[in-house]
């Protein structure tokens, strides 16, 4: 799915990637811009050094009010979607169970990224903005984690990748693409830090571990975030998170030039970023599903609105909506490639439908079990029917959903209108 992180990293610093121990004189301490460029610059040949990467033209500084970067924040969420597809995207994750069904999806996900305001890198402007209002210690980690993001550009055109992973309707690449940027900016503010005990973030905990355990020091201090659904948190966090221990796995035994090598050959799929052995060893790209618009097989009043892939994280945290975490995990690793639609007719009733290839008959089939129960769980009062294929429905409040197996191919659909059900006897 398209989520706030992989659209909008380049503009949101995470708070929960930047808590260090300030003494409490830093807070009082008044910052003058003339200190401010200052001390961008000096970070700026901190991350030369932790990184490796001599600029290859000048990076432009600049600094903006909280409300300017508010703006600022709020624009770019509102160039970067459109209205029509936001809307469709919130409806399918609804219809998963991902958000609540009365959520605005899109006025939520804009409150969720204007609350977490810092300094960004503008990749169209080529230019870090700075939070004029933040004492400079405090920004320190931030301006690292930036300017890491400057260099990127200036060596790996971050931009163009950006540019052309939006025209694809596969946000799971995008998200694979974001956790290795992410990761690899998260991973020099952390190496930036940890200089001054001679250590380096690959000798830390695994990361995805501890990032997530940070999750109730974020919700204390930011409301909407406290609010937000588990979808939206693990989404917004995942790139730092798990590209960071992609990062980790990559860093433990090569130079940061080994790093360089990847951005000539990105992760395809959240897949590789989760199980790095699958980039870094055999590599296991996606496989191709068959992309052909399901809503025909409904009759002409039907159509597909909306289109995309959720890849192993999204169907990772689907299950996990009603399965235990262990179940979720090994339900979706085996994952080969899916494709999820949403369909509508012209009154108004609609439905996500899914495709999915397994690495093997045996994973599809642990998906096929674990996706039954969560659906099971999610709907107690269900009536249960069999159906051809090693597949099912359940049938409940005048609606209808579908899970069916065949080989190493699970096809599903939730959310249909029971009175439509008859049209799929022979699909």
């Amino acid at each position: 799915m398209k989520n706030p992180s992989s659209r909008l990293s380049w503009v949101l610093a995470l708070p929960i990637l930047v808590c260090v121990s300030l003494p409490a004189s830093a807070f009082l301490a008044q910052v003058t811009p003339p200190e401010l460029l200052k001390t961008a610059d000096e970070m700026m040949q901190k991350v030369v050094d932790i990184r490796g990467l001599q600029p290859k033209g000048t990076v432009q500084k600049g600094i903006k009010s909280r409300k300017e970067i508010a703006d600022y924040l709020e624009q770019h969420v509102r160039e970067v979607y459109d209205p029509s597809e936001l809307q469709g995207e919130g409806i399918v994750l609804q219809k998963l169970g991902l958000i609540p069904p009365d959520m605005s999806y899109k006025e939520f996900v804009l409150k969720l990224l204007t609350e977490q305001i810092g300094g960004y890198y503008d990749p169209e402007k080529k230019t870090f903005f700075m939070a004029g209002w933040l004492p400079i210690d405090e920004q320190k980690p931030v301006m690292v984690h930036e300017l890491t993001h400057a260099l990127q550009d200036q060596h790996f055109n971050l931009e163009h990748t950006m540019a052309e992973d939006r025209k694809l309707k596969n946000d799971d690449r995008l998200l694979a693409h974001m956790a290795l940027f992410e990761g690899d900016a998260t991973a020099v503010m952390l190496d930036y830090l940890l200089a001054p005990a001679g250590r380096n973030f690959a000798q830390l905990p695994n990361l995805v571990i501890v990032m997530r355990a940070q999750f109730t020091t974020m919700e204390s201090q930011y409301e909407i975030f406290r609010q937000a659904p588990s979808y939206l948190k693990e989404t917004l966090v995942f790139p730092y998170s798990y590209g960071s221990a992609f990062l980790q796995r990559v860093r433990a035994d090569r130079p940061w030039t080994a790093v360089d090598k990847i951005y000539a050959d990105l992760p395809s799929s959240t897949e590789q970023i989760i199980h790095p052995e699958k980039y870094l060893e055999k590599k296991d790209n996606p496989l191709p599903v068959e992309d052909k618009d399901p809503s025909s097989r409904l009759g002409s009043q039907w159509k597909s609105t909306y289109a995309n892939v959720l890849g192993e994280f999204s169907l990772y945290l689907m299950l996990r909506t009603q399965l235990s975490d262990a179940q979720s995990k090994a339900a979706s690793a085996g994952w080969g490639g899916d494709r999820i639609y949403l369909v509508e007719n012209s009154g108004g009733a609609s439905a996500a439908w899914g495709f999915s290839i397994w690495d093997t008959p045996e994973d599809a089939n642990e998906f096929f079990q674990a996706l039954g129960d969560c659906l099971q769980r999610r709907f107690p009062k269900a009536r249960r029917v069999e159906e051809p294929d090693s597949g099912f429905a359940l049938i409940h409040s005048g609606e209808y959903d579908s899970v069916r197996r065949q080989g190493a191919r699970v096809e599903y659909i939730i959310g249909l209108p029971e009175s439509e059900s008859s049209k799929l006897e022979h699909r």
